[in-house]
């Protein structure tokens, strides 16, 4: 059986592909060169040079694979809401027109929960909940996400080819720092987080998440779609002893209220000066504020998985990785 992957230069890609080798199984992947494409190389992966604005070398890539993992895609860089729909939602049409071109037997997509919107206050987001109606009012990698997802979806129903996406949460691990929340940022050992700390906070570790992709894509057929965190009902509160305990950091949790009336100035402003994808809506701000729960029984109940790194053992992993998993 043979495997590729877009993006497996990529932080979650690189564990994916290393996995995938540590298990005997050949693995292809699309990359532009690169020091982590080389390290790929030497581990035994097929380095395949090329982009996802070049349809050949997409071909090249998928050539001979039975399952398709896309993970390529731009995230958190410098980019015009143009660049990030071509790279998320252009590339992923040629990962999909290659796909079908090269008769692919599965397809595994890596999506995103930011394609959910705002909610009732008290309503589960499980698979079944309407994508945000306004992403026009989201940032560029929100919106393209949106977009791409339901390129996905469309594609599956329409070709037939079985089609998994996986809509994860925030993804850590060693080679990341360890996030704050939805809302914040670190200042030396102390962490300033906008939000509430009763607030539940949708982490996934990356090797927890890289079981996911993998059991998900043995599933079964068709169309399947899973939210997928690790823990339902972890609050920022709870996340942030359990990262105390092993970092020392103090964390201080500020009222969201000052973003929310710095808001239509940072929208103005925006509209005035290149500002890239940053986006402090109004829309966007009551998104992030809420006590947002996402519902992952369906991919347990369908799939069997489970968490096999506690969050313990996987913010002491991110903390004490060796320098070099963390260039």
């Amino acid at each position: 059986m043979g495997i590729c992957v877009t993006g497996g230069t990529g932080f979650l890609g690189t564990f994916l592909v290393r996995d995938l080798l540590a298990k005997g199984v050949p693995v292809q992947v699309l990359a532009r060169p690169s020091h982590r494409a080389d390290e790929l190389a030497a581990a035994g992966a097929q380095i395949i040079p090329g982009h996802l604005a070049d349809p050949d070398s997409i071909a090249r890539a998928i050539k001979g694979a039975d399952i398709v993992y896309h993970l390529a895609a731009q995230l958190g860089s410098p980019g015009t809401r143009a660049d990030y729909f071509a790279a998320n939602v252009t590339g992923t049409e040629g990962v999909l027109a290659a796909c079908a071109q090269q008769g692919v037997k599965q397809i595994v997509y890596v999506s995103s929960l930011a394609v959910y919107g705002p909610i009732p206050e008290g309503e589960r987001i499980d698979e079944d909940t309407p994508f945000d109606q306004h992403p026009d009012l989201r940032d560029a990698y929100a919106e393209s996400k949106i977009a791409a997802d339901r390129r996905v979806a469309t594609f599956a129903q329409q070709t037939g080819i079985p089609t998994v996406i996986l809509r994860p949460g925030i993804v850590f691990g060693p080679g990341r720092p360890l996030p704050s929340g939805i809302l914040g940022f670190s200042m030396g050992k102390t962490n300033v987080v906008f939000g509430n700390p009763n607030h539940r906070l949708p982490l996934n570790y990356v090797e927890n998440l890289i079981d996911a992709m993998q059991m998900a894509a043995a599933s079964g057929e068709g169309l399947r779609q899973f939210n997928v965190v690790d823990d339902d009902e972890l609050t920022l509160g709870r996340y942030h002893e359990v990262r105390r305990s092993v970092d020392g950091s103090a964390t201080r949790f500020c009222s969201a209220w000052p973003m929310r009336i710095a808001s239509p100035f940072a929208e103005a402003l925006r509209l005035l000066l290149p500002m890239g994808d940053t986006r402090l809506s109004q829309h966007q701000l009551r998104r992030a504020w809420q006590n947002r729960w996402y519902d992952t029984h369906r991919i347990r109940e369908e799939t069997g998985w489970r968490p096999r790194v506690p969050l313990l053992e996987a913010v002491q992993r991110t903390v004490n990785a060796p320098a070099a998993s963390k260039r």
